[in-house]
């Protein structure tokens, strides 16, 4: 079986490798959104001081920090809980931010086919991956999660469709703050820099101070060039519990309403938009079938099958073949 890893400088728990990495780039490290989070920003190629990089690197944390707190399912405080907590067909008022992601997400249904869907948090819950067995799993096949919520763009609101809805971001929550943090970096003229959560949702502008591409590595054999580009990993059991004296994956089918069932261990995708790679390989573990149904989309995508050999579409060409595939 070929899963996806990450060949490339994140490294920053090794104390010789971090001081040695120090030299060329501001680097920063801490924990949010369930997982590590490491920046590398280049200091002479951006033409900026390293105290004034180094500042860059702690405002993008905050960034970081603040949409950890808002989406977060466990903190009661954050907006993420007030939606789950209000009560079906009541409007939630929510800011332009917060607006803007749910129906980015929304967009994203859509194009997937249902396949990727913020409302999969609702399965999450039922199935047992939230602490407890849901009382209200027996309720699921009367939810038609396509239609969990409506969203009312004049009032920049929400509304749940039934009481039992539970939205769920962590399938899209760091490549979004990973293209918001493109963004402010490129405001503040930073060129080159790397940046990744948990090694599953990463950022690479330019590249790296050696002047090469930013690399990772999608499995054995397949060295992947990140040009200005972000990837994002899924796998289909990452974690995963008992059921019936049957292991099942946290990955949910929100068009069955069940975890997904299929071969694919794992998922990379490459597109220029963070949020959109996050969406698309979460997507792709639900219904690998999308790998030939999102033609208009410049991707590339690469679905690891634990018995078969790896599906690669591959329009943005970043694919190189190091190695035969044992």
């Amino acid at each position: 079986m070929h899963s996806p890893s990450i060949q490339a400088p994140c490294v920053l728990q090794d104390p010789d490798k971090h001081r040695a990495l120090e030299d060329r780039y501001a680097c920063l490290a801490f924990d949010a959104m369930g997982c590590r989070f490491e920046f590398l920003l280049g200091i002479q190629s951006n033409r900026l001081s390293r105290c004034d990089t180094q500042a860059i690197a702690e405002e993008m944390r905050d960034i970081v920090l603040d949409w950890h707190h808002r989406l977060s399912i466990f903190d009661q405080t954050s907006d993420t809980s007030q939606i789950n907590r209000a009560p079906a067909n009541t409007p939630i008022v929510l800011d332009d931010d917060m607006y803007s992601l749910i129906a980015l997400c929304d967009r994203l249904r859509i194009q997937t086919g249902g396949a990727f869907n913020i409302a999969a948090g609702t399965l999450m819950h039922a199935h047992g991956f939230r602490g407890t067995n849901s009382k209200h799993a027996h309720s699921l096949q009367g939810i038609d999660l396509e239609k969990a919520f409506t969203l009312d763009h004049d009032l920049r609101s929400i509304t749940k469709s039934n009481n039992l809805i539970s939205l769920d971001f962590g399938a899209i929550a760091k490549g979004f703050v990973l293209d918001l943090i493109r963004d402010e970096l490129q405001e503040l003229g930073v060129q080159n820099a790397f940046v990744h959560g948990g090694t599953s949702s990463i950022l690479a502008m330019g590249t790296n101070q050696d002047g090469r591409p930013w690399m990772m590595n999608a499995g054995d054999g397949y060295p992947v060039p990140l040009n200005n580009l972000s990837a994002g990993v899924s796998e289909n059991n990452s974690q995963s519990r008992s059921h019936n004296a049957q292991l099942i994956g946290h990955v949910m089918d929100p068009n069955t309403n069940t975890p997904s069932n299929n071969s694919i261990s794992s998922v990379v995708c490459i597109h220029p938009n963070a949020a959109a790679a996050d969406a698309y390989s979460t997507a792709l573990c639900v219904n690998p079938s999308l790998i030939d149904q999102l033609p208009s989309d410049p991707c590339t995508l690469m679905a690891f099958d634990s018995s078969a050999p790896p599906q690669i579409r591959d329009p943005l060409g970043v694919v190189q073949i190091q190695r035969p595939i044992k």
